[in-house]
């Protein structure tokens, strides 16, 4: 994989893992168990942390394009907001 692809797909890697939080997010709201809405929120945290973690890093080495909209949108609601 060249510079370019690897950044593409790495890129991509992040925005899935925001994605895939934010439904995770959103199923919380159809669970009635509170052991399973507790395991849900710390996965969607879990998916925002690998994503900006992955995102700082490229910040770092000067490789993070204009996709930092979507890295920087990212905010920890509360487990309470839920």
């Amino acid at each position: 994989m060249n510079g370019g692809a690897t950044q593409s797909w790495i890129m991509s890697r992040i925005c899935a893992a925001l994605d895939q939080a934010d439904v995770a997010r959103a199923t919380v709201n159809d669970l009635d168990d509170h052991v399973l809405v507790g395991a849900t929120i710390q996965l969607a945290e879990d998916l925002e942390a690998f994503a900006l973690s992955l995102a700082g890093r490229l910040s770092e080495l000067g490789e993070l394009p204009g996709a930092g909209d979507r890295v920087s949108a990212v905010r920890y609601p509360s487990a309470t907001s839920f």
